[in-house]
């Protein structure tokens, strides 16, 4: 959540934002994309551009009172909002023709079986593809060479590098036959994982255009559990991540070629600078 931000429904939500499901509290009470966090429980939402740790405690617990702002209107109201149940269901990707036959593909995370699912939509042939990565938490790195197969062969994806010896390079699935499309991929801060993996391998090799926001920056190498005295188990990564050029991507992100961000009034007016940027481009 960043000043200026506005409340985002699912799949894209970044950390701090509500969540308002058809049928959640939030909708319950007509909260809606877009609408900004002034308060919460009467504090300010953020000092400068800094959220306040009182504000992100205040959503975490079973009621708030919200402060919103609708930027369509420009009037401001207080709603009390209750914990109620939630409801998730399984990933899934999702698929739309955009103007000038471009697919337009929704990928909310590298689960198994996403990449050939992604496939699956692209089989018709279309003039290009859209990528849709904002909010990709991340997945399976298998997923990540599978995909990325699908668009180019022979190429490096990432590198492994252990604390001592040489790093490890991870390369594209060449089994997966190409489609030859040209690619466009979204991406926001709440890409993360895997999906920083897969957007820099698509940026390093030229494979197409990133468009939207740079990445989360949280991307590590495969992770090892140790069990602790106390039962729990503390998962620490076996190895480094680098990108295809050996860069860290960890705590930097990866760079977009085209800065499209969503804004509070682009959802509460239902517009995606992310796809309208893109369809510029194609």
């Amino acid at each position: 959540m960043s000043a200026g931000a506005g409340v985002q429904s699912e799949p894209r939500q970044d950390p701090g934002q509500v969540a308002a499901g058809h049928s959640s509290p939030a909708a319950k009470a007509d909260v809606r994309p877009g609408d900004i966090v002034v308060k919460a429980d009467g504090v300010p939402a953020f000092i400068g551009d800094t959220v306040i740790q009182a504000v992100a405690d205040a959503l975490a617990s079973d009621t708030v009172n919200l402060t919103l702002k609708r930027p369509t209107a420009g009037r401001t109201r207080t709603v009390e909002l209750k914990a109620g149940p939630l409801t998730l269901q399984p990933p899934a990707v999702t698929s739309k023709t955009l103007p000038g036959g471009v697919a337009y593909i929704q990928l909310p995370g590298f689960f198994d079986g996403a990449a050939d699912q992604v496939i699956a939509e692209l089989q018709d042939k279309p003039k290009t593809v859209v990528l849709d990565l904002r909010g990709n938490g991340g997945g399976s790195p298998r997923e990540v060479t599978r995909l990325l197969g699908a668009f180019a062969h022979g190429k490096i994806t990432s590198y492994f590098c252990p604390l001592k010896g040489e790093c490890v390079p991870n390369r594209t699935d060449d089994s997966v036959p190409l489609l030859g499309l040209p690619l466009v991929v979204l991406t926001d801060r709440a890409c993360a994982s895997a999906c920083e993996d897969f957007s820099a391998a698509v940026r390093d090799n030229g494979l197409g255009t990133l468009v939207g926001t740079r990445t989360a920056g949280a991307v590590s190498g495969p992770s090892r559990g140790y069990l602790l005295d106390d039962g729990s188990v503390l998962l620490l990564p076996m190895v480094r991540h680098l990108g295809p050029a050996r860069e860290i991507i960890d705590t930097i992100g990866v760079p977009v070629d085209h800065y499209a961000p969503m804004t509070a009034l682009d959802l509460a007016t239902g517009r995606d600078p992310g796809v309208a940027r893109a369809l510029e481009l194609l």
